[in-house]
């Protein structure tokens, strides 16, 4: 079999197994807390996207085109970054953390969109090495981050605070 061909099956694989972890394990658990941090374990996967970086590497991704390693680590790390601020910012209750939620989800499902399709077509699979459980098993993961982070965004919304608050 192809390195491609098994890629994209452990990435289908992967995929299905974050949502059933999802759905059935973290989804019941956050539906108990407050808005903002069930919001924040769902952008908290994101915190790691820093991995993407390791594209950039010889030993990690040998021969990986640098027209798709360079925008990818970029995406990620600006990804990481924002989720970093949003945790911070719903778990202290500061205001504009929903904003930042909202913008770590924009721009790291916008790098998503754009890095999948140029993956492909770059063949990016044939070149990992070491790096090649980062985006089989992590790149379904903050899929699902992504959509649990936006699904919540737009169903739960932080009790009104009032004037002395």
């Amino acid at each position: 079999m192809s390195p491609v061909t098994v890629f994209v099956l452990q990435f289908a694989w992967f995929g299905v197994a974050w949502a059933a972890v999802a759905a059935f394990f973290v989804a019941p658990w956050v539906s108990r807390l407050h808005p903002d941090d069930a919001l924040s374990v769902w952008l908290a996967p994101q915190l790691f996207r820093v991995l993407g970086v390791g594209l950039l590497v010889p030993n990690l991704a040998p021969e990986m085109p640098r027209s798709f390693a360079a925008p990818t680590a970029l995406g990620d790390s600006l990804t990481a970054v924002l989720a970093l601020a949003a945790v911070v910012a719903l778990r202290r209750r500061w205001h504009g953390g929903r904003a930042l939620a909202w913008a770590c989800s924009i721009v790291g499902g916008v790098d998503l969109a754009i890095a999948l399709p140029h993956a492909a077509r770059v063949e990016a699979a044939r070149f990992l090495a070491a790096q090649w459980y980062v985006p089989a098993l992590g790149v379904p993961l903050m899929i699902v981050s992504h959509l649990m982070a936006i699904r919540a965004l737009l169903r739960n919304r932080p009790p009104e605070r009032g004037p002395d608050t």
